[in-house]
């Protein structure tokens, strides 16, 4: 899996996701996992990003691991996190090949992580690291992005400004390979006299079928596949945006 190119990105990525409630993820996740009859006591959050998403669950009071690949990312999280008086383990690591020193009772994995992932056969390896770093029982909970299927074909524009930089980004579903590109361009204002600095960055998602995801997690040995339409406790249909995946790793019959 190659970077994602979040060299410059990762400055803005908070704001951005400003509109995110992770405390409300974070809670909706316990509660699917209480309806599957299971405890949790360690969490790893997968593409963790600036630990917005990693944070909660430390404050709930579980051991965490947060992983991403973006080194810039995982700067940002691990001054925010120190900041705020928390200690969290931050690993760098790709989703499709990652190993982890301890194994966790839940993986978790929010806003389009896997949707990055172009290749099935990436996904599959993804998959496959996530079980392995999983208890027996533990689970698996994480969420696909569908709506650039539910858009118009034509390209949409989105900008923000803030003091000292502005962004623009240009979304666009290409429906016959899946995939929806966001290509951003951004201006970090010079301060006292330095120039001004342009950036350009391209980011893709491959918008997958639930026919390609259950065979995935099946033959990486995950069992107890549910699916939700985020955010509740209802099963997906064709115009669900975003769709919630929960899966077990079983624990073998004696």
């Amino acid at each position: 899996m190659k970077a994602t190119g979040y060299e410059k990105l990762a400055l803005f990525y908070d704001l951005l996701m400003q509109g995110i409630d992770y405390e409300a993820w974070t809670a909706y996740v316990e509660e699917l996992i209480v309806r599957s009859q299971g405890e949790i006591y360690s969490v790893l959050d997968l593409a963790c990003g600036t630990g917005n998403s990693t944070i909660p669950w430390l404050k709930r009071g579980y051991r965490v691991i947060g992983l991403d690949l973006s080194d810039e990312m995982l700067n940002i999280a691990r001054r925010k996190t120190a900041e705020q008086g928390y200690r969290i383990d931050f690993e760098q690591g790709d989703l499709c090949c990652f190993r982890l020193p301890d194994q966790v009772d839940l993986a978790v994995c929010f806003q389009d992580g896997f949707n990055y992932i172009l290749d099935l056969k990436d996904l599959q390896s993804a998959f496959q690291s996530v079980y392995r770093s999983l208890n027996e029982g533990g689970f698996f909970v994480f969420d696909l992005n569908y709506l650039p299927r539910l858009l118009a074909d034509n390209e949409e524009l989105f900008t923000a400004e803030e003091d000292g930089y502005s962004l623009s980004w240009r979304t666009k579903y290409i429906e016959e390979e899946q995939l929806w590109e966001i290509h951003i361009e951004g201006k970090i204002k010079g301060d006292r006299g330095e120039q001004e600095e342009y950036f350009s960055e391209i980011h893709k998602e491959r918008i997958y079928d639930g026919e390609d995801i259950v065979p995935l997690l099946s033959a990486s040995g995950f069992t107890e596949m549910k699916t939700y339409r985020s955010f509740t406790f209802y099963a997906p249909d064709q115009r669900t945006p975003r769709v919630v995946y929960l899966a077990q790793k079983s624990v073998p019959e004696e």
